[in-house]
């Protein structure tokens, strides 16, 4: 008899404590609710662009690129003089941009005593604007890389990008 005397004031004490508590416990819910439904508007309306990036390269140096990375993101491998490809998906946002890429070398290379290079560049991530998907990276002599978004595989010819400074 004594355990369910005390389970009546257990439950007596949290009908006392919700009813004095109950309306400030579900009005701290429903704005916890609210909030996070805001956000939720305000960022697929006129929140920046976010989600998965494709990454392309563009080679126009001598020597084929083994692999890239743009802030750890991996992108694909490229012959000397053009070719390249396409890697999805990953995610790419802030300020700055640290590309990384190893320099391989062709056989003729190999046999003049060319080896692998690993190269890292810091260089200005540029806005992306809705539905710019896609990250073109451009590898240049004299160790210049031109990053460009875009809408699609389309892209703009070298000489038509816009100069960015690149520090190691």
């Amino acid at each position: 008899m004594d355990f369910f005397k005390r389970l009546e004031k257990i439950d007596g004490a949290v009908n006392r404590g919700y009813a004095r508590w109950g309306k400030w416990l579900g009005a701290g819910l429903l704005l916890i609710v609210l909030g996070w439904g805001g956000w939720l508007v305000w960022a697929s309306v006129w929140g920046p662009p976010t989600g998965p990036v494709t990454l392309i390269i563009h080679s126009e140096i001598d020597r084929p690129i083994r692999g890239f990375s743009v802030n750890g993101v991996a992108g694909p491998n490229a012959f000397a003089h053009g070719g390249g490809g396409a890697t999805c998906c990953g995610s790419i946002s802030g300020k700055t941009a640290e590309v990384v890429w190893t320099v391989d070398y062709t056989l003729a290379q190999y046999q003049a005593g060319t080896r692998t290079e690993i190269h890292k560049i810091i260089m200005p991530l540029p806005e992306r604007k809705w539905e710019e998907n896609y990250l073109h990276v451009y590898f240049l002599p004299a160790d210049k890389v031109r990053l460009w978004w875009g809408t699609g595989f389309i892209h703009p010819k070298v000489e038509d990008l816009p100069d960015t400074v690149n520090r190691k």
